[in-house]
């Protein structure tokens, strides 16, 4: 079995962070402006609806966002889902941090298949948000704020 050496998987592979991070510039673009109970929706200049976003805090350091996304068979976005986004405007990252029904998402050290968790299921949810948000982006979704 030919297997590439441990420092050459570690250039091949991006930094830790970066999910985080794109998550983060993306939500961004999207989003210029967040203040403490603002409610936005992602639409296409078609007019159709990609996601809500509530801001339920909104802070120097933090602010916590919930994404809704309505479009059950539409496009390509999965059926309707809730994520929880904790967005860390002095590192500039943005993590999931609970979806649906689940408020906390374990570490991967303690997540266990009895409880239902993956090892990686952090990584997961915060791919599906990048995922979500690079078809908004991609389509063109500019944010429009609820009154």
């Amino acid at each position: 079995m030919n297997r590439i050496p441990l420092s050459r998987r570690r250039e091949l592979q991006p930094h830790p962070l970066w999910l985080f991070e794109e998550n983060y510039l993306l939500l961004r673009r999207l989003l210029p402006t967040l203040h403490s109970g603002a409610r936005f929706v992602l639409e296409s200049d078609t007019g159709r609806h990609a996601l809500g976003v509530r801001v339920d805090e909104c802070g120097p350091y933090t602010s916590l966002l919930v994404l809704t996304t309505g479009m059950a068979g539409e496009g390509q976005l999965p059926p309707p889902m809730t994520l929880r986004v904790r967005v860390y405007h002095d590192a500039r990252l943005a993590e999931v941090i609970g979806y649906q029904d689940c408020v906390h998402i374990p570490p991967g050290y303690a997540a266990r298949m009895a409880d239902g968790f993956q090892r990686d299921e952090r990584r997961q949810v915060n791919r599906l948000l990048h995922e979500v948000l690079q078809h908004c982006r991609r389509h063109g979704h500019v944010a429009v704020e609820q009154v």
